[in-house]
């Protein structure tokens, strides 16, 4: 075989070629840091970035969803805690209100605390957050949660909807409570009517803690129920409380000094020398309300010159247990938007791990080892100027020398 000079060097250039290709292709995965950049570089390895980049942008978004989930519960709880303060702050006034020692003026200066803090409650009610939603209003968040009619009884505006947000492929956390269910579906004091003959003076309720758990004992909510308890009164003042079946609950004398029955937290005052007859009291079916109207009203009978120091007392201790089954109610939905913070952190805690698993994997499919790729780079670049020395050679070189 016949080795021409062209053939030497055609040989040597397409060494050079190659070598300077090499080289380019090195520099480009170091300063890259890829293994490739086309589908047609490596079709497998491509098909798994793409999965992994897919996931990965799904779980950066996951985080940012909950992130901002996050913050809207957080709002909410201020709003609830707030309002968990003010209600207590009423309580106390209430509490202020069946002392003794106070005046006219005393009670109407209590009454115009509690009518203040009311309004600071109406404030939060309509809370919004900073898109200019109002947080408690469901999916009607351009409206305002409550709104104060011309009589002065408040309204609620509010559907039964939640928003919820999806924090992970297969979990969905509810960022939003409706008004409607914290606030209007809230139940008030345990009430009854009250019909008798003879007919009493008053009928009020003194203590709501027995009178509860009579109601909780012998009220039913089936339908057709038969709810009304009786008090038979002998002439002679004795008398007995009767369920539904005429079964006796308990028995006593009537208070001979001022007329009264005091009988499982309820008061009547007869005010006759002849007590016989018989007291029907019906328990009234579970009443819900807001707190607004309920403060509203309170307020008016605290400043009602007509009403008896008894009814005052009654309505104020009624008022008392409304605010204090509210507060509960408002802690409970704090309670449970704590949890749900929990677990927004405990999922993107665990998103965050996820990503970080897909992140490495990704690496491994399409990315070079830095060190490895520095190393290619210093070899391809050797191999090129090896290259370059023996076509320096051989070009200085000819056939014609050895003829």
């Amino acid at each position: 075989m016949r080795i021409s000079t062209t053939m030497q060097f055609t040989s040597s250039l397409s060494y050079i070629q190659k070598a300077n290709s090499t080289v380019d292709e090195s520099a480009k995965r170091y300063n890259t840091g890829l293994k490739f950049s086309t589908a047609g570089e490596n079709p497998s390895g491509m098909a798994s970035k793409v999965k992994y980049e897919g996931a990965i942008a799904a779980y950066n978004q996951y985080s940012k969803d909950g992130g901002l989930a996050a913050n809207t519960l957080s709002e909410e709880e201020t709003s609830l805690e707030s309002m968990w303060s003010a209600l207590s702050s009423i309580n106390t006034r209430l509490i202020q209100c069946v002392d003794s020692s106070n005046d006219d003026s005393s009670l109407k200066a209590l009454a115009a605390e509690i009518a203040q803090t009311r309004d600071h409650l109406y404030d939060l009610m309509n809370t919004q957050n900073t898109e200019g939603e109002y947080i408690f209003s469901g999916a009607k968040s351009d409206v305002p949660t409550y709104t104060l009619t011309s009589d002065g009884h408040y309204k609620c505006q509010a559907d039964g909807s939640t928003r919820s947000v999806l924090v992970s492929p297969s979990v969905t956390v509810q960022v939003s409570d409706s008004g409607l269910d914290i606030f209007e579906n809230c139940r008030t004091a345990d009430s009854m009517t009250v019909t008798s003959n003879p007919a009493i003076s008053s009928a009020v309720i003194s203590s709501y803690g027995d009178f509860g758990d009579l109601y909780e004992q012998y009220y039913s909510s089936a339908l057709g129920a038969n709810n009304t308890l009786t008090i038979d009164v002998t002439p002679d003042g004795v008398f007995s409380l009767r369920d539904q079946n005429g079964q006796v609950i308990e028995q006593g004398e009537v208070d001979k000094s001022d007329g009264t029955i005091n009988v499982k937290g309820m008061e009547f005052t007869l005010g006759a020398d002849n007590y016989a007859g018989t007291i029907s009291i019906d328990l009234d079916p579970p009443n819900t309300d807001n707190m607004l109207n309920v403060l509203t009203d309170i307020v008016n009978k605290i400043n009602d010159p007509t009403l008896s120091n008894t009814e005052k007392t009654a309505a104020i201790a009624k008022a008392q247990k409304s605010v204090g089954i509210a507060m509960t109610q408002y802690d409970s939905y704090r309670g449970q938007i704590g949890a749900r913070q929990n677990t927004i952190s405990t999922i993107l805690d665990s998103n965050e791990s996820l990503s970080d698993i897909k992140t490495e994997s990704k690496a491994k499919v399409s990315e070079v080892d830095a060190f490895e790729a520095a190393s290619d780079l210093v070899q391809s670049q050797n191999q090129l100027a090896v290259s370059r020395q023996i076509y320096s050679m051989l070009s200085k070189q000819s056939l014609f020398d050895y003829i």
